[in-house]
C-alpha cells in the first residue's frame, strides 16, 4: 500500500555507494533494526531514507509509464532512491529487452525489500504453479545471475554513484532515469540533480515524480525546478499532474539542443 502521509517524521543520525550482489555484506543497520527504525520514523538522516514504504508518487510514475512504453522499451534505465522499486519492477514485467538498475541509500532496503520485490514479480511468481523457489545455494546463485542479466543494485549516497558507475562514454549512460519522492529535503537537491545530469545520455530523459511540497522537511518541486532552470542544461516540463490535498507532479528533464 502506498504511503499517503504528506508530512515526514524525521530524525537525525555518510554512506559510500557500493554495488550489491547476492553475497555482499555492507555496513548499515541489520534487518530487524532497520524495521524497528522504520516503525519509529519516516526518515533518519544518514541512516534510513524511507525506502521501506511505497510512496504515492511511485504509483504516479507507473501510471505514466503504462501510457508511454516508448520511454523504456529496449532502453537502459536507472531508478534513483528506488525503495520498493515499483516503477523499475513494472518496466521489468513489461519488457524483456529493458535493463533496469536500482539504487537506494540503504543496503538493507535493497536486500529486504527491493530484491525480494524484483524476484516475486519476475523470476519467482506467486501466481505460478508450482511455485519455483530455489532450495540450494547453487539454485539461489543461478537465480541471482538471472536477475543480473537485466538489473544491478547499488547502495549509498548519490554523491559517489557516478564514480561507481564509471561511464566510459555517453553511450554507457542511461536512456531513462526515474525517481520518485526524492526531493523532500532541499539540501539533497543538488546531489540528486548532479547525479541525473551526469548519468543521463544525450537524447534521454529523466522523470522526477514528487509532491509540490513536503511538510516537515521543506523540499518542494518549485525549488528543484529553479535549480534546474538556473543551471540551464535541461528543458523541463510537467508531464503528469494529480490533484490531491498536496498536488503531485512528474517533471520531465531533457537536455537542451
Amino acid at each position: 500500500m502506498a504511503q499517503e502521509d504528506d508530512e515526514f517524521d524525521v530524525e537525525e543520525s555518510a554512506n559510500k555507494p557500493n554495488e550489491i550482489t547476492g553475497t555482499t555484506t555492507t555496513s548499515g543497520p541489520g534487518g530487524v533494526e532497520m524495521l524497528a527504525l522504520a516503525g519509529k520514523s519516516d526518515l533518519i538522516k544518514g541512516v534510513y531514507e524511507g525506502g521501506l514504504k511505497t510512496w504515492e508518487c511511485a504509483l504516479d510514475l507507473v501510471a505514466y509509464l503504462a501510457e508511454n512504453k516508448e520511454c523504456y522499451d529496449a532502453k537502459k534505465v536507472l531508478e534513483l532512491g528506488c525503495g520498493s522499486a515499483l516503477p523499475g519492477i513494472y518496466l521489468l514485467t513489461q519488457s524483456s529487452s529493458v535493463k533496469v538498475d536500482l539504487q537506494d541509500y540503504n543496503d538493507q532496503v535493497l536486500k529486504l525489500v527491493t530484491l525480494p520485490n524484483v524476484l516475486l514479480n519476475t523470476h519467482i511468481r506467486p501466481d505460478q504453479q508450482p511455485l519455483d523457489v530455489p532450495d540450494s545455494d547453487e539454485e539461489r546463485k543461478a537465480l541471482l545471475q538471472k536477475v543480473g542479466l537485466q538489473s544491478r543494485f547499488f547502495m549509498g549516497d548519490w554523491a559517489g554513484l557516478v564514480d561507481l558507475l564509471d561511464f566510459k562514454s555517453d553511450d554507457d549512460k542511461y536512456d531513462l532515469i526515474l525517481t520518485s519522492e526524492t526531493i523532500y529535503a532541499e539540501e539533497s537537491h543538488m546531489k540528486l540533480y548532479t547525479t541525473i545530469k551526469n548519468s543521463l545520455k544525450r537524447g534521454g530523459k529523466a522523470l522526477v515524480a514528487a509532491k509540490t511540497f513536503y511538510f516537515g522537511v521543506g523540499g518542494d518541486i518549485l525549488s528543484f525546478r529553479r535549480l534546474i532552470e538556473k543551471d540551464g542544461a535541461f528543458d523541463v516540463k510537467v508531464v503528469f499532474s494529480a490533484q490531491a490535498f498536496v498536488r503531485r507532479e512528474i517533471l520531465e528533464l531533457t537536455f537542451k539542443a
